[in-house]
């Protein structure tokens, strides 16, 4: 180490304060609800070499922790002082901009001729054209439907505006003044950034600074290698799936082979599934890209709360990742929804990881981080107005030693709630419910956390509703060790009326003025034996309204009576003790699918999947799901719900 300890811990601090300050930059000069309110957005300071040094550990959202400016800023040449780079092209900065809406901004910081860090920040902008209002449609077929890509340019050259550039994105959105609002939240962060950092110069003197940010890196390195060698060496497998690819029925699945080999992990993602040809595609390039690790990168975290958060702690990773699959996909797949890849990613690697240490990991949570979005029309000019209703994430899992998060997964990150009051003066709206639903948390001995239910009445014509990244609505999150598994999410229009409609995961929805849009998130998985619960718990979730009384009873196996004298509820101890006694015991490490996932499976079984996807990487990346899709169909009409065998596979092949 390069940097005595005590100052590396000082200038670790400063540099931390640095990149907060940033964040807070942004949400309070920002424009749009969903980045002042929601914190959709991110900062952080990168290394001359383009890695993140020192990355917020609670302001803006999290996943973009591991990911390198490296290819971006090779993309777009030398660098001089004064000079900022925006993009948010995925193709042309290996991954750091993952969708269109998500615009960065990278500014080089200078000491006389010496660059000494960038600073980076990105927001998710209201809209960068394309097919709907805000951008992200999740049939788009290619990314050119899905709005303006931008490479990396710059937007200012020596401190000054390229007015060429600001023409060029104005001319290509929809609400072109709450994206420069946006964009200049960005630039006074990055600016902000810029004057710090020239103070630490002052202070510490350039050398010491450009030592402390390598030995960050390197001493985050080196404490998550010391985390990675508590757990046991082996290979540990999981896979799991999202719902379909709004296309077809047919669900898509991510699979993770993870080995331990004393202090490093290798991670091999050949068995997932091919490229799609909708949005749920994510660009990677093959590399070790964050948004398939952070259920990783948060086990690090947790399990090491002081440890440095920076590209560092991925260092110890090796990934495996064919191209041509939906986690490496080829030009020019669409890849709007490709957060819905990184949220079941984040379980999948949990779900291996919980077969080497189980009492450290979570039953899976609602798995979604729904977008909902509204777009109405202005009545005199014709102009849209959009504006994120509210994001939508759903329970979280239920750990070995406490229930899940109500109403958000914390696998969605930091992403905050709009205020309902908020909302309504920024867009024509009226919400009516914004709510926990009961009798939704996975039952368990730590209970997963409940589902959240978002009702808004449409008061213009015209309005448009999008819902990118809903999730969860055929499989459920499991539930672990004994918990049984979340409940399902939905979305209903109009409810309890005689218009009541049940409606699939929303592409575009058109409702009429006074329809009412009901949107359900699904519930956390529950963890342990929901008999070994602490009865006086249940008790008290009763009394809340979380649960009912023939729930407590039916899954937990506690019997509630109400006290003559008091009118209060209590709990008959002899009964329930009686109760839980007759409760077939689970074996503990059983991991609770959900019937309809283990009626898929009874179907398509994980060792014919597997030669099915084998066989579809031999063929071009373009035509792999198309293949899959009439395999599977093909094998559905011949076979109806039987099990496919590798010979019925073979045939099928063949017959294709």
């Amino acid at each position: 180490m390069r940097t005595d300890p005590a100052n590396l811990e000082i200038m670790r601090s400063y540099f931390h304060a640095i990149a907060s300050s940033m964040g807070h930059v942004i949400e309070r000069t920002s424009y749009t609800t969903f980045v002042k309110e929601s914190a959709d957005f991110a900062t952080a300071l990168a290394s001359p070499e383009g890695d993140f040094y020192v990355y917020p550990r609670s302001v803006g959202v999290t996943i973009f922790l591991g990911l390198s400016l490296k290819k971006t800023l090779e993309s777009c040449g030398p660098l001089e002082k004064g000079d900022i780079v925006i993009t948010n092209d995925p193709y042309t900065t290996n991954g750091l901009a993952s969708h269109l809406p998500d615009v960065h901004i990278i500014k080089p910081i200078f000491a006389g001729d010496t660059l000494i860090s960038y600073a980076w920040s990105f927001v998710h902008c209201s809209d960068v054209g394309g097919l709907v209002p805000a951008s992200i449609s999740p049939t788009a077929s290619d990314i050119h439907q899905e709005g303006l890509r931008i490479p990396p340019v710059k937007i200012y050259r020596k401190g000054t505006l390229n007015t060429d550039i600001k023409l060029m994105l104005d001319a290509n959105s929809r609400v072109p003044h709450l994206n420069y609002g946006d964009i200049n939240a960005m630039v006074a962060a990055v600016n902000t950034a810029e004057n710090r950092l020239m103070n630490m110069v002052d202070k510490f003197g350039v050398q010491n600074m450009e030592f402390a940010i390598q030995d960050l890196l390197d001493q985050s390195e080196t404490r998550t290698r010391k985390v990675i060698e508590q757990i046991p060496d082996g290979t540990y497998s999981f896979h799991d799936y999202l719902d379909d690819d709004m296309l077809t029925e047919h669900p898509i699945r991510l699979a993770v082979d993870l080995t331990i080999d004393g202090n490093s992990i290798d991670i091999d993602l050949s068995r997932c599934d091919p490229q799609v040809k909708s949005a749920f595609n994510l660009v990677t390039n093959g590399s070790r890209h964050s948004f398939l690790l952070q259920g990783l990168i948060n086990f690090i975290i947790s399990e090491d709360p002081h440890i440095p958060v920076n590209g560092g702690i991925l260092n110890p990773v090796t990934i495996h990742i064919p191209k041509g699959t939906i986690v490496n996909p080829e030009y020019p797949a669409s890849v709007g929804v490709r957060h819905s890849i990184t949220m079941r990613m984040y379980s999948t690697v949990l779900g291996a990881l919980a077969k080497a240490i189980p009492d450290k990991i979570p039953a899976a949570g609602a798995g979604q981080a729904a977008i909902v979005v509204l777009s109405t029309q202005e009545e005199a000019s014709g102009a849209r107005n959009v504006a994120v209703v509210e994001p939508l994430g759903g329970g979280g899992g239920g750990h070995h030693d406490f229930d899940g998060i109500d109403g958000i997964d914390h696998s969605s990150g930091f992403l905050k709630n709009t205020p309902i009051e908020s909302l309504e003066q920024h867009i024509d709206t009226l919400v009516h419910r914004y709510e926990l639903i009961p009798n939704t948390a996975g039952s368990g001995q730590s209970r997963g956390g409940h589902a959240i239910q978002l009702d808004f009445e449409i008061r213009r014509p015209d309005s448009i509703v999008t819902a990118r990244g809903m999730e969860r609505l055929k499989f459920q999150p499991w539930g672990l060790f004994g918990g049984e598994a979340g409940s399902l999410g939905g979305v209903v229009l109009n409810p309890d009326t005689p218009n009541e409609k049940q409606l699939a995961k929303i592409n575009v929805l058109t409702p009429k003025v006074g329809d009412v849009v009901s949107i359900r998130t699904a519930s956390g998985g529950g963890w342990g034996l929901p008999q070994k619960r602490d009865p006086e718990l249940v008790l008290r979730e009763v009394e809340m309204g979380l649960i009912s009384v023939e729930k407590a009873q039916r899954n937990y196996g506690v019997i509630l009576e109400t006290d003559g004298s008091s009118n209060t509820l209590i709990i008959n101890q002899e009964k329930t003790a009686q109760l839980r006694d007759q409760f077939l015991q689970k074996r503990t490490n059983e991991i609770d699918l959900g019937s309809n996932r283990e009626q898929f499976e009874q179907h398509w079984p994980e060792v014919v999947m597997d030669q099915l996807i084998e066989k579809l990487h031999t063929l071009p990346p373009n035509e792999r799901w198309h293949q899959k899709v009439a395999i599977q169909n093909y094998l559905k009409d011949k076979l109806q719900d039987q099990p496919v065998t590798l010979k019925d596979l073979e045939e099928a092949w063949n017959h294709i």
